[in-house]
Order: structure tokens, then sequence, then C-alpha cells
């Protein structure tokens, strides 16, 4: 896997566009190595693929809250993971690294 990039089509091998479940997300979290990817110092692009329609708050929780923890917060884990995809889900994920930073 190359440092610096997650693509979640790799996931959904192009079928599937919405993304949900704490397990599976928790699963993503080791497939991509994110424990790995909090510690590199330079920022890691996320690829979400334009067609998705949705990423669960659980799914969220699974892959990225203990890297939204590790990182400082909300804002820290935006400068370190960078999202590029559709604007309805960047808000989304923005609502849910509020809420794991608030929750944990």
């Amino acid at each position: 896997m190359a440092d610096g990039h997650i693509v979640l089509k790799k996931l959904t091998r192009g079928q599937v566009r919405n993304l949900a479940g704490h397990d599976r997300g928790t699963s993503a979290r080791a497939f991509f190595e994110i424990d790995r990817l909090d510690q590199v110092p330079e920022p890691v692009i996320v690829d979400v693929p334009e067609n998705f329609r949705a990423i669960s708050a659980s799914f969220f929780q699974g892959m990225f809250s203990e890297s939204v923890r590790a990182l400082g917060g909300a804002l820290a884990f935006f400068e370190h993971y960078r999202f590029d995809a559709p604007a309805h889900i960047r808000t989304k994920l923005a609502e849910y690294a509020e809420q794991s930073q608030r929750t944990h």
C-alpha cells in the first residue's frame, strides 16, 4: 500500500455506494493500516468515489475514531487526513469527527 493514500474503491470494487457498520469500519482500519498512517508525517489522501451516497457514522467510528483521538481532535484529524469526496460526504464526515472527539 502506498504511504499517504487510501482508495475506498479498493473496499467497494466499484459495486457499493454506501459504507456502513462499525465492524466493517474496523476491518477497513486494519486493511488500510490506519494505525501506521496516523504516524506518517505527510498528509494522507482519502479518495471517496464521486458516486458514493453515504458513509455511516458507525463505519466512520470504526475506521477513524481512534485516529481523531490520537491526532488530538477533529481539526488535527482533517489536517492529517485529506478527503477527496463529494461535498455531502465531507459534511457528514465533519459531523462524525466532532462526535468522535466529544464521545471519547
